[in-house]
């Protein structure tokens, strides 16, 4: 920066290019294998994407099923493994309030 000068009004720097050089703007316009370039890079990513989203989709399934297989297996062990105690008299269902009746189970 040049040193400050005196007066209390700041002068304009001096211009550093040439004012015929700031008109030199590229061309709006791209070349025809810029485009097919840039539409293989689009079309590629695109296919990227359309797989990764199919991997994670097959991914979740299978997560998916694999937890209704051991909803599954869990319910079957607990049914094996229960004590069932048979009800012979039907007189006595019929005697049974509301709660107790939610906790029978017909096998």
């Amino acid at each position: 920066m040049p040193p400050r000068p005196l007066v209390k009004k700041i002068t304009k720097s001096a211009k550093k290019t040439k004012s015929s050089n700031l008109n030199a703007v590229k061309s709006t316009k791209t070349s025809w294998s810029k485009k097919q370039k840039d539409r293989q890079e689009n079309k590629a990513l695109k296919a990227y994407a359309i797989e990764l989203k199919e991997a994670d989709a097959a991914r979740k399934r299978e997560k998916r099923e694999r937890a209704i297989e051991q909803q599954a297996k869990r319910e079957e062990n607990e049914r094996k493994a229960s004590v069932v105690q048979p009800i012979k008299n039907a007189h006595k269902l019929k005697n049974l309030s509301k709660k107790q009746l939610k906790n029978i189970k017909k096998v």
